[in-house]
């Protein structure tokens, strides 16, 4: 039998939870001092990540958000998706024609129902490991083998690479925020409801430690093929329960092999 892809499983599914879990080591890999340690199991707050495939149009989100605090047993208020970037004439007819054909039921499934990848503006919407090593942060997702890697070596972006996924990330450090320069990037979208960018998006981010039960992360996303001026993506993470393991994860399982 055929076992459709569920996205919105993921979210949920990531992770086990060992209990009565041995003391962390104290940071064996990392050697800088200086400045902070984003080392963790960190989780988004909360993610928007587009229309589940053959929902009806208009329906919930699988993630509605959390009611405000204070408001009790109250229901959420009604559900807004965020804001998009707004597309020049060519990507909004693009756009267009998504909408339509998810409406119809004829899209063809995305990168990430397809076992391929997040990209590197989805990336940030799951749960997420951080490894910060001598010379490089190491992003693991935890599922579809999606990993990103940052470079702090010094010796700046990759040339002659095919562009990918999750593009070439440099970073430096302005005081406490690591700054991180990502280009060629592979044309993919934003989220699942389909917005478009191109081959020619690059990406500054911002990644700063609030405290120990805060990371936020500023994405801002410019493509001047796709986007009329620049969006921001502002997302921010707290510590995943102690003890947490992401637990093997091969979305090939959902399809026929």
């Amino acid at each position: 039998m055929r076992l459709k892809p569920h996205l919105p499983l993921l979210f949920v599914m990531l992770a086990a939870t060992l209990p009565g879990s041995a003391a962390t080591m104290d940071n064996p890999l990392y050697g800088d001092p200086a400045h902070p340690n984003f080392s963790g199991m960190w989780n988004p707050e909360f993610v928007y990540l587009g229309p589940p495939p053959g929902s009806t149009p208009g329906a919930a989100p699988a993630f509605p958000p959390r009611p405000p605090a204070g408001a009790g047993g109250a229901a959420p208020p009604p559900f807004a998706p965020p804001p998009v970037p707004e597309l020049t004439g060519p990507y909004a007819k693009r756009f267009a024609a998504w909408q339509k054909a998810f409406e119809s039921g004829t899209q063809e499934p995305d990168t990430v129902t397809r076992c391929l990848a997040f990209g590197i503006a989805r990336f940030g919407t799951m749960p997420v490991e951080i490894i910060q090593t001598p010379g490089q942060i190491t992003m693991n997702l935890g599922v579809i083998h999606d990993i990103r890697r940052i470079f702090l070596d010094g010796i700046g972006h990759t040339t002659g690479a095919d562009p990918s996924f999750n593009g070439d990330s440099v970073g430096h450090w302005e005081g406490d925020t690591l700054v991180v320069e990502t280009n060629n990037i592979r044309a993919a979208t934003l989220d699942r409801n389909g917005v478009p960018y191109s081959d020619k998006l690059t990406v500054v981010e911002r990644i700063h430690l609030i405290n120990p039960k805060r990371l936020e992360i500023e994405m801002t996303l410019t493509d001047p093929e796709a986007f009329k001026a620049p969006f921001t993506i502002k997302r921010a993470y707290v510590p995943m329960p102690k003890g947490s393991r992401f637990e093997e994860y091969v979305c090939e399982n959902n399809q026929d092999i």
